[in-house]
């Protein structure tokens, strides 16, 4: 399935290609990710960008903004044929299971980009000024192999932020020392440049129609990342086979 780069939170801001291509995974390859995908949250992460780029080599050159969104939707495409997907969460009010069918299209939104924002900055974060970059897969990658291999950081949001920057290579100590010993405004400053460059998947809101009833209106909010939690155990909830499909002898 073809994504407009227009399409990812990014809104295609600088890219040099229209379009990438993204398939649903198949049989032997949902068994093989449920084999070998690593339970470490880095390691999975790895797994995960490595499994996209063997089948669309040009996720190196997305921005790292864009990242969630296109394994979610890798997902999604995977477990369901029609990009809906049916969801079952329980209300922490009334305790009522709610049923909700989500669109992407509707029900999945990114927050408006500035494109000011995507040329890049400049910061002052303690005594010192840092140039901010906006990352690609590729520039995330070479930061996220070196805390995959030494575990010094294991937070996937920090090592995020630490992408940021733009001489990580050479600067790499002086970087992690900066913005894991940030305080006060500087933590603002932080969680503001996340805020800009990561989280831009808003989250799914999801009404109880059963408080409705009552006269008190009540919304669940999810993360679109934390939707799709196991591919066999969603693949049946949204796909689920009829009789039609087997024919006993």
């Amino acid at each position: 399935m073809e994504i407009l780069t227009t399409h990812l939170p990014s809104g295609g801001c600088n890219y040099k290609f229209s379009s990438i291509n993204i398939s649903p995974m198949n049989f032997l390859q949902v068994n093989k990710y449920h084999q070998n995908c690593p339970k470490d949250n880095l390691e999975k992460y790895l797994y995960n960008i490595r499994m996209l780029a063997e089948e669309e080599p040009r996720i190196y050159d997305c921005y790292v903004m864009d990242l969630d969104f296109i394994i979610f939707y890798k997902q999604l495409i995977t477990v369901s044929s029609n990009l809906t997907y049916n969801v079952k969460v329980t209300c922490p009010y009334c305790n009522k299971e709610i049923n909700k069918k989500l669109v992407l299209e509707k029900d999945v939104h990114f927050k408006a980009i500035d494109p000011k924002v995507m040329n890049g900055a400049q910061i002052a974060l303690g005594d010192e000024m840092f140039d901010i970059i906006v990352p690609t897969v590729r520039d995330f990658m070479k930061v996220l192999d070196k805390y995959v291999r030494y575990k010094t950081v294991t937070d996937l949001d920090v090592i995020k932020l630490i992408s940021l920057f733009k001489n990580v290579d050479v600067q790499g100590n002086q970087i992690e020392k900066a913005v894991l010993g940030a305080t006060h405004s500087d933590i603002t400053l932080l969680q503001a440049l996340k805020d800009l460059y990561f989280n831009r998947l808003e989250d799914v809101e999801i009404e109880c129609a059963n408080c409705s009833k009552t006269g008190e209106r009540r919304v669940l909010t999810m993360s679109v990342n934390s939707l799709i939690v196991d591919f066999f155990r969603d693949i049946y909830i949204n796909c689920p086979i009829n009789g039609d499909k087997i024919l006993f002898k």
